[in-house]
């Protein structure tokens, strides 16, 4: 099919441009800086340095600190998060009334900004407001979730699983839709239970969706930024700080951009690997089941 020249200029030269500008350029500015010396207190400075800021940041312990929230900010997210979500489709899925007025308020929480999220739950966590009161009324005498250390990284990655458990579980609901119903039919003739239809008719069918959700939920988990800042901001002292929040602080705080360049092309590079190896386990697992 041949183009145009008018249809050139006019549809795909602009689409180039702005693709370029808001993708390619930033990309290729970022890994310009992460090779220099650069920060905005004092610009002309500005001097090649090569890997030194990789090094700076590997000798760091701050940035290992803050790495290793991320994991176990990771880490409780998903695991909270995927078997709830899992609960949640099998329940989506059933028949009734109820779950079908469920199917349309569990999309909330998800339709929330995560600065919204945030707020929302600092409010509902502070010591003179709803959830402690709860607690007192119970019986539970609640510690400050959000001002000791060790409980506010717990506490924020468990918010962030309440608000993206229903993406998880309406995910794996429209995979449950798409099974073929006869395959159900033939277990109950056989005399199956439901928790042993979920366990090997259910859950091996959907394998390629849970890799999807896994991936999705470890991503966004690992470089979520807007609910820790605004519930603990890294909090305290750096209990809490992961390193989208160690990146934040270098970035606008310090003001360092070319050694923040460098950390956020090793949180790629960690985000990406660590991707690889969920497909991986999934793969085995596959083929060790078969």
């Amino acid at each position: 099919m041949k183009i145009s020249r008018g249809y050139f200029l006019t549809g795909v030269i602009p689409v180039a441009i702005v693709f370029t500008t808001i993708l390619i350029f930033p990309m290729v500015y970022v890994l310009y800086l992460m090779f220099r010396d650069d920060s905005l207190l004092d610009p002309n400075s500005s001097s090649f340095v090569g890997l030194t800021n990789f090094e700076r940041a590997l000798q760091d312990a701050r940035f290992w600190e803050a790495l290793l929230h991320s994991g176990i900010f990771s880490a409780v997210s998903l695991l909270v998060s995927i078997p709830l979500g899992i609960l949640l489709a099998i329940y989506l899925s059933s028949q009734g009334l109820f779950p079908r007025i469920v199917r349309t308020l569990v999309i909330v929480p998800m339709v929330l900004a995560p600065l919204v999220v945030g707020s929302l739950f600092r409010f509902l966590l502070d010591s003179n407001s709803v959830i402690p009161w709860i607690g007192a009324s119970l019986g539970i005498q609640l510690p400050p979730l959000l001002s000791t250390p060790g409980l506010a990284l717990v506490t924020i990655s468990i918010v962030d699983a309440w608000q993206w458990t229903p993406l998880v579980g309406i995910i794996l609901y429209s995979g449950i839709q798409a099974l073929n119903p006869s395959v159900y039919e033939a277990a109950k003739l056989d005399g199956a239970t439901r928790f042993q239809e979920v366990i090997h008719i259910v859950l091996p069918q959907l394998r390629p969706l849970l890799v999807l959700v896994v991936l999705i939920r470890f991503m966004d988990s690992f470089r979520e930024f807007d609910k820790v800042f605004i519930m603990s901001g890294g909090g305290p002292g750096t209990s809490s700080e992961t390193l989208p929040v160690y990146l934040w602080r270098f970035s606008f705080q310090y003001l360092e951009v070319g050694y923040s360049a460098a950390v956020g092309f090793l949180m790629l590079i960690l985000i990406s690997v660590v991707s690889a190896l969920i497909v991986k386990f999934f793969k085995g697992v596959r083929s060790t089941s078969e």
